[in-house]
């Protein structure tokens, strides 16, 4: 058997023998702390009862004051060797007679036994009838303790020796039981750790933990054999499927690194064709700009120098004014590339929703007469009456537009005669508004609503409103999304986050 400088074996004993002295050296010690308790108790006792026996004796004495009568009485005490005095004081504290040890003075009475360490008093009032004659102090000693104790000792000692040799031999017998087949299964776990011999068995039998231990070592040690030599048989097969499989793989990689830099090429070529037609649009667009200023300036300049004709100024007018809406197309047009990119910066400020809604409601009167649609706008499912008011936060002119092409979206969408609707629901924390019209969008652009160019049914349309409202919408940290069927028509909602208008 294997050796361990800190076996189980050793544990065990050293646990079964430590608990044993622990308990034995705690038994004895309350055994001698008791006899001590009892043994002090019952002298005071005595001292007591002996006093109250002197007392009756020396009333005589103390009637006639005969001191030498009642000194006899008190001689009678050297029989017992624990008093060591006695003394007989008047109710005044006078010394009326003493054996022995002479107290020098009278205690308290009331104290009651005065108890030290090797020594003790007893005070007792030697009474006739319901006069107090005199006092009785004893002064004795625990002298015979110390005897007792060392013999005491010396007994436990012997009795502590001989358990202690008991259960030497009885740990040691229990060790052995209980370690050897541990020390067995050791051995067989360190042979098999060496030599990889997964047939060896450890024979052991029982129906307690260890018994269970081994029975399922010995189980698993089968299964080990048995998966070893399935291993063993299928080796040679996995390694010709491995190679196999490595030569595929890395052909596999040969090819992926081919395909990636491939992809890596399409990507820096995408990248850099993306690079220059952003350049291009901006380009463009500075130079649209530039010339707009010519078509913008001169009917300015012209209709400031007089001289026309009232037709003449209505077509300059409407010039300007076209200049003025292309202006506004391609500056929106370079807010939508800025907010694309993620660099837009919102001027912020307290929007009334309500407000804007109703001020769009007249700037479309005309569009909703040509189309011959009705606008209805709700809060809270009740008709609004204008001096209602709901604040979020941002960008003013961002806002109209992209509610002013949800707008221009459903009445678009509206048959004659039909209805465009605008519910506001305002809550405490989020506000949603929702426009409604009865025609469905079309199937085949519903999955791609808000996307970039995504138009149908329209002659002039441009497939940008829905993209640039939901590209508003994202900008303003708001969600937008649309709902339509052939049965309920269709419903784009915004939620905002509400704020509390400033006082």
């Amino acid at each position: 058997m294997i050796g361990f400088q800190n076996s189980i074996g050793r544990k065990i004993g050293a646990a079964i023998l430590g608990t044993t002295v622990s308990a034995l050296v705690l038994t004895m010690t309350l055994n001698i702390a008791s006899f001590f308790h009892s043994y002090r108790q019952a002298t005071v006792q005595k001292a007591n009862g002996l006093a109250k026996i002197m007392a009756t004796s020396t009333i005589s004495a103390l009637d006639f004051n005969d001191p030498d009568s009642a000194e006899e009485i008190l001689d009678s005490i050297s029989l017992i060797t624990n008093i060591v005095g006695a003394t007989i004081f008047t109710p005044s504290g006078d010394i009326f007679a003493s054996f022995g040890t002479k107290a020098k003075s009278l205690p308290a009475p009331n104290d009651g036994p005065q108890v030290e360490i090797n020594t003790f008093i007893v005070i007792q009032p030697i009474q006739s009838e319901d006069e107090t004659l005199g006092y009785i102090v004893l002064e004795g000693t625990f002298s015979d303790q110390g005897e007792w104790f060392y013999h005491n000792l010396a007994t436990s000692g012997l009795i502590l020796i001989a358990v202690l040799a008991a259960c030497i031999i009885a740990a040691n017998h229990f060790r052995k039981k209980i370690t050897k087949p541990i020390g067995q299964l050791t051995d067989a776990v360190r042979e098999i750790s060496e030599n990889k011999d997964y047939s060896k068995r450890v024979a052991y039998k029982s129906k307690d933990e260890i018994g269970y231990l081994v029975s399922e070592f010995n189980s698993m040690l089968g299964k080990i054999e048995t998966r070893d030599s399935w291993l063993n048989s299928h080796r040679e097969m996995l390694e010709t499927i491995v190679s196999q499989r490595t030569k595929e793989v890395r052909a596999k990689q040969r090819q992926l690194k081919e395909n990636n830099a491939q992809l890596v090429k399409q990507i820096h070529e995408r990248r850099t064709a993306e690079m220059i037609r952003e350049e291009v649009e901006r380009i463009n667009r500075h130079d649209l700009k530039s010339s707009l200023n010519l078509v913008i300036g001169y009917p300015e300049l012209l209709l400031n120098k007089g001289n026309l004709t009232p037709e003449q100024g209505k077509y300059i007018k409407r010039i300007a004014a076209a200049g003025y809406r292309m202006l506004d197309m391609i500056q929106f047009h370079l807010e939508m590339f800025k907010m694309e990119q993620g660099i837009y910066t919102l001027k912020t400020m307290q929007v009334d929703l309500i407000e804007m809604l109703c001020s769009l409601e007249e700037e479309m009167a005309l569009l909703l007469n040509q189309s011959e649609v009705s606008l209805s706008i709700r809060m809270n499912n009740e008709e609004i009456n204008g001096a209602e008011e709901v604040h979020i936060n941002g960008e003013m002119v961002l806002l109209r537009t992209m509610f002013r092409n949800l707008i221009k979206n459903g009445v678009e969408g509206s048959v004659k005669g039909g209805k465009v609707s605008i519910s506001v629901e305002s809550g405490e924390s989020f506000t949603t508004v929702s426009i409604s019209n009865s025609l469905p969008v079309p199937v085949e652009v519903r999955d791609r609503f808000f996307n970039k160019y995504v138009t149908a049914g329209k002659e002039d349309g441009t497939g940008l409103g829905t993209y640039s409202a939901n590209l508003i919408a994202k900008t303003h940290n708001a969600s937008i999304h649309m709902e339509t069927s052939d049965q309920d028509g269709t419903t784009v909602s915004a939620k905002f986050i509400t704020v509390m208008a400033e006082s």
